[in-house]
């Protein structure tokens, strides 16, 4: 009876966790450890050759194989394409982009970007209306140069 228990909870264990790898960030560390979990299942069920009085034969075996090497495979395909991806949210994506200034006194003023007004600091011979591009960000303080 145990061990027909150990096999079901490192069935569910190891499923629970290609599926969870999925949708977290750790580069691959549940997929593996999960299908590790899983393919032991599997060897024990084959050695067992039932469960809970319901013989296993090989065909049913290489299925639930079948299933856990897709969800295996689904699970890190997900995380190198999340990994390839570009940045699209956050200060971040705002390097390299254009602004416009809308004011400049000496080496500092606001500049329009995104939607949104950021205090900049710059060169000083910028004037309302100029395009800059954005080179580096302190805080809420850019740093910009002439485009």
């Amino acid at each position: 009876m145990s061990m027909e228990i150990a096999i079901l909870v490192l069935l569910v264990l190891g499923l629970a966790f290609m599926a969870l790898e999925a949708i977290t960030p750790t580069f691959g560390l549940l997929a593996l450890g999960g299908a590790a979990s899983f393919f032991a299942a599997l060897v024990m069920l084959q050695e067992a050759g039932s469960i809970y009085g319901i013989p296993v034969s090989l065909p049913v075996l290489v299925a639930l194989g079948l299933i856990g090497l897709a969800i295996l495979g689904g699970s890190l395909y997900f995380v190198f394409v999340a990994r390839r991806k570009k940045i699209t949210a956050g200060a971040e994506i705002l390097m390299g982009m254009h602004a416009r200034v809308i004011r400049w006194t000496g080496t500092s003023g606001h500049v329009h970007i995104d939607g949104e007004e950021w205090a900049a600091h710059g060169p000083d011979n910028l004037q309302a209306g100029d395009i800059v591009i954005v080179r580096a960000r302190d805080n809420l303080v850019l740093t910009v140069q002439k485009g």
